[in-house]
């Protein structure tokens, strides 16, 4: 089965879930490792900790043509956000941007 990355904050994440990617706190150390099946509990203390956002592996039952429409609406979201010239700094950013934005569709 394909398996899809997906950031969420953790109010909106549900018990029986995946981590995809490993919590770290503010000092460093890991709250929760890659592959921890989230449960009621560790997700109130995840939001008490202050916890902004993590990623859960979720089945991916979308067909190619979906994925694909994803991506054209990001890149082409982001183009229309960074369009005109900018600085090195700017084109950067939106370069990261895409490369994160084409990330999160497939």
């Amino acid at each position: 089965m394909k398996l899809r990355t997906v950031c969420l904050a953790p109010g909106r994440a549900a018990p029986g879930m995946t981590l995809a990617a490993a919590i770290v706190g503010h000092d460093g150390h890991t709250l929760l490792a890659a592959g921890t099946l989230l449960d009621p509990e560790m997700l109130d203390r995840l939001i008490r900790r202050g916890v902004e956002t993590l990623s859960v592996a979720l089945p991916d039952t979308r067909d190619e043509e979906t994925v694909a429409m994803a991506l054209a609406n990001a890149e082409s979201r982001v183009r229309s956000l960074f369009r005109g010239k900018g600085s090195p700094a700017r084109e950067a950013l939106g370069a990261a941007i895409l490369d994160y934005r084409r990330q999160q569709c497939r």
